[in-house]
């Protein structure tokens, strides 16, 4: 079996391409109601994902658009991007005309529409007041085919509808704060978590680097990679921290304690066992395995050796008489219940709907059942012959120790205190599901994004509304409805604006009465337009009507940014997004969604949050039935009395465990409530080593050893700079030190009359 798992391991790490996933929305479920909304937000994620926006700003314009032209060319040679777009091209800029020009007399403003529904002579001022203004570049052709400009005013909106920019010497430009900005964005060659593009981002720092300093320039950038890379690289270097402290922990202990180098290649073996196991179940299972998954996995050392603690103490105090045959039988009772119930833990975890916590539990449970595998069959073949004699460390201080736990005082009091303590904390804790905890985000990346927005006007938001209709006129006609609505929400400071495809295609009975407008305001205005202009001919609509399409304008290279706002046919209707930014009151748009059954609110963050806090309520519930499932266990084997005391320890630790954070001020989560599971399973070992074992000193040493072990793993994962992976290591450091702090309450008759009959012997 070992063999085969080298085997596989050995191919997949030579794979061209690391079977590890780095992409954070891949831990989260998929939308449970509506395969629409899911459909509709990976569409956003999408189009947002792979791209990159610069921004590079000056006072002085001659050096800023010198600066923009070299970065721009010198993008290139990194290696990242498969299209940049810096200048925006004669064919690009023509698009946009080509498109709408023959479709001119179907489109107009809304402020366009009022004026010719209540005003219209005042088109003709209008047109005279540009005629006579020397800088609005009104040529005598664009007054032919567009006698009364109505056609500029509708392109200008388009173009605000896309952010606050204009085109200056072909770039994309804006004002902001007394400087002049100019806006290059770029499209990745491959995924935003492809590790191969995010190990390039050094060098593009480099460039970005060398036109600050060549040009005095001010250069920012925003996108999904950089927020990927950042968490890419915390994750490794969370790995590499965990993994390394716990094994150099495991190595120094096993040095001191048994001092020789046949205990440490055991250990070495066991753990070498668990991960190969783990890593290559779980890719065998999952396909990949997610960096998130790696994080927690690497503690999986510090537990993976408790088995080999049990063993290779039982070996060091039998000394020369040492049987590895009955050694094993010795222990095997008890490992393996301590196998069981550490399995009933991390499996629960799978319950949950979260593909990063299946991989976890896998992983864990895996590799857990590989070291016990390991220590079951190898050791005995392995560890055959006596070690040389070595005295138990530490026989005094484990045995004072020991004999404190004989009195009623500390039996009673330690756990009573224990409890009082965790009822405090838990009388301070508060809930946060909110799911962004997930992720690390770095200071300096979210305050370029936030310098780019107000700058640009351009929003990275993924709350959106979900649109649906039986035909695509239906839907054009109801997502303007609904932008209507919008606008009285932007006014009202509910959010900042939106983005819809109706704003770039009306819908058919909106085009209607727009050409009907507009032919009207020729019939009546256009005698009065030619008089002013002193026109020999009478000015006349030329076109027909014929309405602009969704497939003209998806058609149109024009579109391209825009395309994944159109859905199409999903789930027998026909769909569409509108990108909502800036919002402040979500609530309001809730509601206002929750009252049209053809609107569904999206934010992924939010529903994946409400998933959390759902799931935290049915991990509280599957805990305790997995409490109850393992008191059954002990009660069979042990009898109701001894199996309260068994499971005494780790459930008050559990307590403990969700407490400390009251203490800390830091917000309960689902991660937390995971962590019991461990508390749980691992707590249980200790408890049953003193319940099955009838040597109190040695098993309090390989259990002390184990405990070393396991907190140094959590106490590391402690650390963490995301939240999520905080919580779940302060939880579960604190409640394994709990439980072996209160581990002897299930210590058996026979032992504690020993400990009694050896303080008579001394005494």
């Amino acid at each position: 079996m070992l063999t085969v798992v080298g085997v596989l391991g050995g191919q997949l790490l030579t794979r061209q391409q690391a079977p590890i996933e780095t992409n954070i929305l891949a831990l989260l479920p998929e939308n449970r109601q509506d395969p629409a909304a899911e459909a509709a937000f990976s569409r956003v994620a999408a189009s947002m994902s792979d791209k990159v926006l610069f921004v590079i700003g000056s006072q002085n314009k001659p050096e800023l658009f010198s600066a923009a032209e070299q970065f721009s060319q010198e993008l290139s040679s990194i290696g990242m991007f498969s299209s940049i777009t810096a200048k925006v091209s004669q064919s690009q800029q023509q698009a946009w005309g080509e498109l709408y020009f023959p479709k001119r007399a179907h489109l107009l403003t809304p402020e366009q529409k009022a004026r010719l529904q209540n005003e219209p002579q005042q088109q003709v001022q209008a047109v005279l007041q540009a005629l006579y203004n020397p800088f609005s570049g009104v040529t005598g052709q664009e007054l032919q085919a567009d006698p009364f400009l109505l056609f500029r005013d509708y392109l200008s909106q388009l173009g605000h509808h896309a952010g606050n920019v204009t085109l200056k010497n072909g770039f994309l430009t804006t004002n902001y704060q007394g400087k002049e900005y100019v806006l290059l964005s770029a499209d990745l060659e491959g995924s935003a978590y492809s590790l191969a593009l995010q190990e390039k981002i050094p060098a593009l720092a480099e460039l970005e680097t060398s036109i600050r300093e060549s040009y005095g320039v001010e250069v920012l950038h925003t996108g999904v990679i950089f927020y990927a890379a950042h968490g890419t690289a915390s994750a490794k270097g969370e790995i590499s921290t965990i993994g390394l402290g716990s094994l150099l922990g495991v190595i120094t202990l096993l040095l001191v304690v048994f001092r020789s180098p046949l205990p440490l290649a055991l250990a070495l073996l066991s753990i070498g066992c668990g991960l190969l196991t783990a890593f290559v179940t779980t890719v065998a299972v999952f396909g990949k395995v997610h960096l998130f998954s790696l994080v927690f996995g690497a503690s999986l050392i510090g537990v993976s050796i408790d088995y080999a603690f049990h063993f290779l103490t039982e070996r060091l105090a039998a000394g020369q008489s040492w049987d590895a045959r009955q050694g094993l039988k010795h222990i095997f009772a008890a490992i393996s219940l301590g196998l069981t119930m550490s399995l009933i833990g991390y499996l629960c975890m799978m319950i949950a709907p979260f593909p990063g916590l299946q991989q976890l539990s896998l992983f864990s449970a895996a590799g857990l059942a590989a070291a016990y595998a390991t220590v079951v069959c190898w050791y005995p073949v392995l560890a055959a012959r006596p070690g040389k004699s070595v005295a138990i460390p530490m026989t005094g201080i484990m045995a004072a120790w020991l004999r404190g736990w004989m009195k009623p005082s500390v039996r009673l009091g330690v756990p009573a205190l224990c409890l009082a303590v965790a009822a405090v904390g838990l009388y301070r804790a508060s809930y946060n599901d909110d799911i962004r905890q997930l992720q690390a985000l770095p200071v300096d990346l979210k305050q370029q994004e936030e310098t780019i927005k107000a700058i640009t006007g351009v929003s990275g938001s993924q709350q959106m509304l979900l649109v649906k209709a039986a035909n695509e006129q239906a839907l054009l006609v109801q997502l303007e409805r609904v932008g209507d609505k919008l606008a009285k929400f932007t006014q009202q400071g509910i959010l900042e604006g939106y983005q819809s495809i109706h704003q770039y295609v009306p819908s058919e009975q909106t085009q209607a009465q727009n050409y009907q407008l507009i032919e009207q305001l020729y019939r009546q205005q256009g005698p009065a337009l030619a008089q002013q202009l002193k026109l020999h001919g009478d000015i006349v609509i030329e076109q027909q009507f014929s309405p602009l399409t969704v497939d003209d304008f998806v058609r149109s290279p024009a579109s391209a940014p825009l395309r994944f706002l159109w859905l199409g046919e999903l789930e027998g209707q026909q769909s569409a997004v509108i990108l909502l930014k800036g919002v402040s009151k979500a609530e309001i748009i809730q509601t206002f969604a929750a009252e049209n059954h053809a609107v569904s609110y999206l934010d992924k963050a939010e529903e994946v949050s409400s998933i959390f806090a759902e799931y935290r309520q049915r991990i509280t519930e599957l805990l305790f039935a997995a409490a109850g499932v393992i008191l059954t266990i002990l009660s069979w084997r042990y009898g109701l009395g001894k199996a309260f005391r068994v499971i005494a320890p780790p459930a008050i630790a559990c307590c403990v465990g969700i407490a400390v954070t009251g203490f800390l001020g830091t917000p309960l989560n689902l991660f937390n409530l995971l962590g019991l599971f461990l508390i749980l399973g691992i707590g249980i070992d200790y408890t049953l080593f003193f319940a099955e074992q009838s040597k109190a000193d040695s098993t309090l040493l390989a259990i002390s050893l184990s405990a070393v072990t396991t907190i140094l793993s959590f106490g590391l994962l402690a650390l963490s700079e995301t939240q999520a992976i905080h919580s779940f290591g302060i939880t579960v450091l604190t409640g394994i030190l709990t439980a072996w702090l209160l581990a002897p309450l299930s210590l058996s008759g026979k032992v504690a009359d020993s400990i009694r009959f050896t303080d008579e012997i001394r005494s």
